[in-house]
């Protein structure tokens, strides 16, 4: 009998896994808005305190997952985060009016926060490639999902919300599967293999991305994540970004639709940005992999933030379809690289809690985006909106630039 333990998680495993689970997440949450709006009667506002709190508990999902990885066992940590995820969709079939809809959408969570950090996690355990290039891999792969996902969601969402979670059940139970047969790996941490031409290239750039030593444990003591201050304005770059990328997901649907604009429509732009993805992300990426993580991380938020700016002066269809593509650019030079960006400035054996980190910074966003993009939009307030999260973003983007300049000095 071959022992799983002595084996390195194969790539192509891991990426059937990132597509399954986001196939399914793409299922869930731009439906959750216009489900609770069009379907169960509740406002804009309601909408946003539910998705808030689902955040939280994804955000929650995501601290235990890590904790879990580095402190305890990941194989059966990703199995019981998995029949979470399955578990809750599943009912979501047979029970999904008000309020039971609220209560399976915040289990929900929970799974799906610790089975994406669980995911990132294990990503930075596989050999023979470079870490940034492994996360570029799950990036692309997770857009597949979407547009997947995308347009299941476009064209059968007439059909009924019950059938939607029957398909996203039976996709985190495809999960399981995979997991369960070829997750049960050797986890410890490794050293990257970064190419020579690569880390040359690197010096000659902000010199925030050196390596660093594995943490140094006291005897009987687990290894801690140490939150600097290059994490602190990581954490404030990724709140801001899936903030502002959350009104997409979830306000910019029942908006979309007030000014008669399709779910079909809507999904063809999710539909678009993951043809985008998915066809220029290699290009982008290979820009992105010659510079330092500051630097693709910073061009690409100042270029989603610019986005938002010139959403104050769209009114039609093919003007939005401009700016989301724009959106998506900055998206693809930053969204992959600020997990890689943390693997490589934190200890390998503190793998788990950083992941962990990123994750629940991004539930955060995706925690207070919901609610303030219903509050605004309640009120009639769209270009305080839009112009809010532009300034934001930049002022971040800036501080982030500033600490990467400061650390070289």
């Amino acid at each position: 009998m071959v022992d799983n333990q002595a084996k390195k998680l194969n790539e192509k495993w891991l990426l059937l896994a990132n597509l399954a689970a986001n196939t399914g997440h793409a299922m869930i949450w731009p439906v959750t808005t216009l489900h609770m709006t069009l379907s169960l009667g509740q406002t804009l506002t309601t909408s946003g305190i539910v998705l808030l709190v689902a955040a939280l508990m994804n955000m929650l999902g995501s601290f235990i997952a890590g904790q879990l990885f580095d402190r305890w066992k990941p194989y059966p940590a990703l199995l019981i985060a998995t029949a979470i995820a399955f578990l809750s969709v599943g009912t979501l079939f047979f029970f999904n009016g008000w309020p039971v809809f609220a209560i399976l959408i915040w289990s929900t969570s929970i799974g799906l926060g610790s089975v994406t950090t669980l995911l990132n996690a294990y990503a930075t355990t596989v050999t023979g490639k470079n870490t940034r290039v492994i996360f570029n891999n799950m990036y692309i792969v997770l857009n597949v999902g979407v547009v997947l996902g995308t347009l299941v969601v476009g064209y059968l969402f007439d059909y009924g919300f019950s059938w939607l979670m029957l398909i996203a059940a039976t996709l985190y139970l495809t999960l399981g599967v995979v997991v369960a047969i070829f997750f049960n790996v050797d986890t410890s941490p490794i050293s990257e293999e970064v190419p020579l031409e690569e880390e040359e290239e690197n010096k000659t750039v902000l010199a925030d991305d050196v390596p660093v030593e594995p943490a140094k444990v006291i005897q009987g003591e687990r290894p801690k994540l140490k939150i600097t201050p290059l994490l602190v304005w990581i954490a404030a770059f990724l709140l801001l970004m899936y903030l502002s990328y959350m009104l997409w997901e979830t306000v910019m649907a029942t908006y979309m639709h007030r000014i008669g604009i399709s779910t079909a429509h809507y999904a063809n732009l999710w539909v678009l940005n993951g043809i985008t993805i998915i066809v220029f992300q290699k290009m982008i990426s290979n820009w992105a992999n010659k510079r330092n993580y500051a630097i693709s991380v910073i061009a690409g938020g100042l270029i989603f933030a610019s986005s938002f700016f010139l959403m104050l002066f769209v009114s039609e269809f093919w003007q939005i379809v401009l700016v989301f593509e724009l959106l998506t650019v900055g998206e693809m030079l930053a969204s992959p690289q600020v997990p890689a960006w943390v693997a490589q400035v934190t200890p390998r054996d503190v793998s788990g809690q950083a992941q962990g980190f990123v994750g629940m910074m991004i539930s955060m966003g995706r925690m207070l985006g919901p609610v303030y993009g219903g509050i605004m939009l309640d009120h009639g307030w769209f270009a305080g909106l839009f112009l809010s999260v532009f300034v934001g973003m930049v002022l971040v983007n800036i501080g982030l630039f500033a600490i990467a300049r400061s650390k070289k000095a």
